[in-house]
């Protein structure tokens, strides 16, 4: 079966997105780092910041206790820090470290080397 041109672009960006970890060789995230790691980004695109109650409360994920030890491992890895909020000491943020954002950087830039071959791919099929 030839894929479809999506499922060919598909498989470039997963190739390219490999190739693009910001981790030290040997080291990579676990699925659920990076899912949790999504999600910040993702809120923090969405102005609303993810706080560590609620990353802890994403049931669907994982259990708190592994949600929290996953967490404890991204802020080792230098990929997540913790900011109180300025009017309530109580309530802590995710916050992507520049590291972090170097990732999803990464992770843009190949998507974008994926997608600029859609044209020339459309062209071999002609």
């Amino acid at each position: 079966m030839t894929p479809s041109l999506n499922q060919t672009l598909y498989g470039r960006f997963l190739k390219n997105a490999r190739s693009a970890q910001i981790l030290p060789a040997g080291m990579a995230l676990h699925p659920l780092e990076s899912l949790l790691l999504q999600e910040v980004f993702q809120r923090n695109m969405d102005n609303k910041p993810l706080t560590v109650s609620e990353a802890i409360d994403l049931k669907q994920l994982a259990s708190p206790s592994t949600l929290h030890k996953r967490i404890m491992r991204l802020k080792a890895l230098d990929l997540l820090t913790v900011e109180h909020a300025q009017h309530d000491h109580r309530t802590k943020y995710l916050v992507l470290t520049p590291d972090a954002m170097a990732h999803f950087e990464a992770l843009g830039q190949a998507m974008r080397e994926a997608a600029g071959t859609e044209e020339t791919m459309q062209q071999r099929l002609i």
